[in-house]
């Protein structure tokens, strides 16, 4: 197995000159940066207190994802963007898998830290670059 572990954090690259926006984004890579504090061996086999810490890791990041979702959308209905829906699907898709993940841990599956850390760390960024941007762009271009 490969290692995928780069050390994400925020740069400039993922503005979207929408300070509130950008500011909940830095502060998604800063809970990304928590992954890697609780469990610094991404790939060995997880303790109870390890499970534990990854547990609320994940749990605020299903708050957080709720959070701000729900202001991204907002800024989205305000220029009535026309990806907003395609938007809600990836939002939507996001928090589903971060709740199984997160049932996983508290049933007791075997998770890999590895895994929860890549999924946060590729999804976002990917998100914020492919789709988040071009909404940035067009928020900018349009709001009253």
């Amino acid at each position: 197995m490969t290692s995928k572990i780069n050390l994400a954090a925020f740069t400039k690259e993922y503005l979207m000159d929408i300070a509130e926006l950008d500011e909940q984004h830095e502060t998604y890579f800063t809970m990304l940066a928590k992954v890697r504090d609780v469990i610094p061996d991404l790939y060995k086999v997880l303790d109870d207190e390890e499970v534990d810490e990854l547990l609320d890791v994940v749990t605020d990041l299903r708050d957080y994802a709720f959070d701000h979702f729900g202001t991204e959308e907002a800024y989205m209905k305000e220029v009535n963007f026309p990806g907003l829906a395609a938007q809600k699907a990836e939002h939507n898709r996001f928090i589903s898998s971060v709740i199984r993940m997160e049932a996983e841990l508290m049933n007791g599956t075997a998770v890999p830290a590895i895994k929860i850390y890549n999924f946060m760390n590729d999804w976002f960024r990917e998100h914020i670059l492919k789709d988040d941007k071009p909404f940035g762009d067009y928020y900018n271009k349009n709001k009253k």
